[in-house]
């Protein structure tokens, strides 16, 4: 099956040229003699794996949400099961659902947090804690689940797939805000099933919190490093990536 592994960029006012993935991602070759960089191919620059980025972002609906539990003399009272003294300080990883629901976006994605959640607990800013530092949450997103589901075959590597954490702060909207700002019906559009649990709503199940995740890093891993982009973005890039640019380019697997 034909994929795109080029990925043709016309921006401004970077006016950048189209350039050529080194080896051929869509396939997912082995490596050998024959997916050498040609003379006219090249590892994307860290704008145009920002673009990629903010493409995955876009298109995904769930990812792995990173939190620290408080330390053990910070429990909160709350009418759940604590935490064991064991975990105190130590950081746990758990999926969750997301949706790329700004408008205009600038790269921060937005989440439904339910109060039973542990993310959600553990991102709490606690009584003896300086609101202007809120704790630090990372949201990782990866490549590897959509590709088999786009070309109906798995990836010969998924190390070679891009993916990327988003590390930040989170930033409550009340629901009036995330109703009159369109976040509501973004995020149902993607979850129709989070109609059953929304904030304010009498007969959900357990209250909940509509937040941003206000990213002040991004760490990216396009593939293996000789044919991709891998380390840091700049955060004023990725907040200046605009939809026409990310509709502009294609993941591995991606038709047009």
């Amino acid at each position: 099956m034909l994929l795109h592994h080029i990925l043709s960029l016309s921006l401004s006012p970077l006016a950048l040229l189209p350039f050529t993935l080194s080896a051929p991602l869509d396939s997912q070759s082995p490596l050998s003699s024959s997916t050498d960089v040609q003379p006219t191919s090249r590892v994307p620059s860290r704008y145009e794996s920002t673009i990629l980025g903010r493409r995955l972002l876009a298109l995904s609906s769930t990812g792995v949400i990173s939190s620290i539990f408080p330390s053990s003399n910070q429990s909160q009272a709350t009418p759940w099961t604590p935490p064991p003294t064991s975990v105190s300080s130590l950081s746990i990883s758990l999926p969750d659902y997301l949706a790329d629901c700004d408008s205009p976006s600038v790269g921060n994605p937005t989440l439904l947090f339910l109060d039973p959640s542990t993310s959600s607990r553990n991102s709490r800013v606690l009584p003896d804690q300086d609101p202007g530092h809120p704790n630090n949450i990372s949201l990782s997103l990866s490549w590897w689940d959509a590709y088999p589901l786009l070309t109906g075959h798995r990836p010969w590597a998924p190390a070679d797939l891009p993916r990327l954490s988003m590390i930040g702060y989170l930033e409550e909207m009340s629901i009036r805000e995330a109703e009159e700002t369109g976040v509501v019906a973004c995020y149902l559009r993607r979850h129709p099933d989070a109609r059953l649990w929304l904030p304010g709503d009498e007969h959900a199940a357990h209250g909940g919190r509509w937040v941003r995740l206000v990213v002040r890093e991004v760490y990216w891993m396009g593939g293996f490093g000789d044919r991709h982009w891998i380390g840091w973005f700049d955060r004023e890039e990725w907040n200046a990536v605009r939809e026409a640019e990310w509709g502009a380019v294609r993941l591995p697997g991606e038709r047009d």
